[in-house]
């Protein structure tokens, strides 16, 4: 992942993040106002729909950090790319000595953007639960809605979002598509739980014989 630059901040405050993240973190401010004068309308306590929001979004995004993880890799990098942790947006750099370093405007653009998609989800079900008459249904039917409008579009998001992983391209690419080929159809690793995978370059790991500053890159090939 190519990493950002905001000049005139000290150092370790941003790692991934640029100018043209802060100008949409401005739009994303703006449509988090402006779902909160929404639910001013429709409650007296969106307040509260606020706050508890926001630290769910903390809360995924502090997460993140631990379940979304890139080590330091040389697939598509030739000179060697330290890694980083967090999703959708990446929060911290993983160096090649193994150190995670947060970037604070990296974390909070992260917290930011989850925090959106938390109060859009609010927002549909908000609307869903109107439309259907959510006060009128039994316990069985909110469960049912719950699980359709909710737990099923969530489980199923990685059919659709690429994990986080190196990017490659040309002869790489090629071997990383046949060997997730070869893992989804031959062996069958992919199912109900595992629905996705990830290329991970361990070369960084393998034995270099030449002492020299990189790995010996024949040694060990990427793996999904």
């Amino acid at each position: 992942m190519q990493e950002g630059s905001l000049p005139g901040l000290p150092e370790g405050w941003a790692y991934f993040a640029d100018w043209r993240d802060l100008v949409l973190a401005l739009g994303g401010l703006l449509s988090v106002a402006l779902l909160a004068v929404w639910w001013q309308q429709q409650t007296r306590y969106w307040y509260r729909i606020a706050i508890l929001t926001f630290l769910g979004a903390f809360v995924l995004s502090f997460t993140s950090i631990y379940l979304f993880w890139v080590p330091p890799y040389y697939a598509g990098c030739a000179a060697g790319c330290t890694g980083w942790r967090g999703f959708p947006l990446a929060v911290a750099r993983v160096t090649f000595a193994g150190q995670t370093q947060i970037g604070l405007i990296d974390f909070l653009l992260n917290t930011l953007l989850l925090w959106l998609i938390v109060l859009l989800a609010t927002l549909i079900g908000r609307l869903v639960g109107v439309a259907i008459g959510w006060e009128n249904r039994s316990r069985r039917v909110r469960l049912l809605v719950l699980i359709l409008l909710f737990i099923v579009p969530w489980a199923l998001l990685p059919r659709f979002l690429d994990p986080p992983q190196p990017v490659t391209s040309g002869e790489e690419l090629r071997l990383v598509t046949n060997a997730r080929r070869a893992a989804e159809s031959t062996y069958r690793i992919t199912g109900l739980w595992v629905q996705r995978l990830a290329l991970e370059d361990v070369r960084q790991l393998s034995p270099n014989p030449l002492s020299e500053a990189t790995p010996d890159l024949s040694a060990v090939r990427s793996q999904v």
